[in-house]
């Protein structure tokens, strides 16, 4: 990537992209080399009616490569990562954030990781901060159900946080198959014979549970409700620690959901 301050003028053109990070890393050059801001930047498919201009940048790995490296030598390692975990991420346009972001910091270097007053940083730290809280929450979360054999779950995340718990789960269940199913971006972690990959099916049915299974979630729900203390029931705490939105796939309460 060039060096000094990068030109980048505001321009009216929306980038179009296949949506991989690849895709993005893309779009970094294409601003960069073309010295323009663009009005936004938009996975193929997604786009809504504009009066802008749109341009299509085609994913190129030669140009991706550069970027890559580009960010730890002109910004910083810890740059890099806050970028990768942001592409992951549900914040809003955040192609454009994260853009806004490397070319502010191809100017001034490291030091932009430390100033987080300035805003083009502190939306990133922000959303980042939000993917690492879901993806530990979910970490206590996620309720397996056993299906033959094969240990299945479903999540419902708002960001993309599977390549964030593969490793927790792995370690916890090595000696196990298991598939976690988030069914929010339609893409599954299988584990299965000590390796494991992300996939993204076009569609997955969970089979009916067994006898057995239910007999376990039955367990569980009862569990629950008996080490409960009556004198200390308080709904709005457990929400706090417990988010509603994830009770779907919570044996234990998403039962309450149809009261």
């Amino acid at each position: 990537m060039p060096g000094g301050k990068p030109l980048a003028e505001p321009c009216d053109v929306i980038y179009i992209y296949d949506g991989s990070f690849e895709g993005f890393l893309c779009c970094v050059h294409e601003s960069v080399y073309s010295r323009e801001l663009p009005q936004s930047i938009v996975p193929e498919g997604e786009l809504e009616p504009t009066l802008f201009g749109q341009r299509r940048i085609e994913t190129d790995s030669e140009k991706a490569r550069k970027v890559y490296a580009s960010i730890p030598a002109k910004i910083s390692k810890e740059a890099l990562g806050l970028v990768r975990n942001i592409f992951l991420s549900c914040l809003k346009d955040k192609e454009l954030a994260t853009l806004r972001f490397l070319l502010k910091g191809y100017r001034i270097g490291a030091g932009i990781m430390q100033m987080l007053g300035e805003a083009d940083v502190a939306v990133l730290l922000k959303a980042e901060r939000h993917v690492m809280h879901e993806s530990h929450l979910l970490k206590g979360f996620i309720r397996f159900s056993d299906y033959d054999g094969f240990l299945a779950a479903a999540i419902t995340p708002k960001n993309f946080v599977l390549p964030f718990i593969a490793s927790h789960f792995i370690e916890r269940f090595s000696g196990e198959k298991f598939m976690i199913y988030d069914k929010a971006h339609q893409a599954a972690l299988v584990y299965r014979d000590r390796k494991y990959e992300i996939i993204r099916p076009e569609h997955i049915e969970f089979p009916q549970a067994s006898e057995t299974e239910e007999k376990y979630r039955e367990l569980w729900k009862r569990f629950y409700d008996t080490i409960a203390i009556d004198a200390r029931y308080n709904p709005k705490c457990r929400m706090s620690h417990m988010p509603k939105r994830y009770w779907e796939n919570m044996t234990e309460v998403k039962e309450l959901l149809k009261q």
